[in-house]
């Protein structure tokens, strides 16, 4: 299950340490994007998350303070995923 939070700047580093020093988020997927490279106009950083309900809801209790989850998250989710899909077609046509 994937899920995305926004987060500001000066809290960036804090989240980050949060999630990865977890032994059952860290089990998941962090995938951590400047709004700007996705073509959004955001402040901050998104946070995309993939992982077990389970894991989310204990990634949103210990954050709770420092991130909020991105009412327009399965618009960064597409964008991630294009831009994935991407590189591994560019990577795809090197190889030929």
């Amino acid at each position: 299950m994937k899920e995305v939070f926004i987060v500001s700047s000066e809290n960036k580093q804090k989240v980050e340490d949060i999630l990865k020093k977890d032994d059952i988020i860290s089990r998941g997927s962090i995938t951590i994007k400047l709004p700007s490279s996705l073509d959004m106009k955001e402040d901050g950083y998104f946070f995309i998350l993939d992982m077990p309900e389970s894991s989310l809801k204990r990634a949103e209790e210990l954050t709770k303070d420092l991130a909020q989850e991105y009412k327009d998250g399965e618009i960064v989710i597409k964008k991630v995923q294009e831009q994935e899909d991407s590189a591994i077609e560019g990577f795809g046509n090197i190889l030929g």
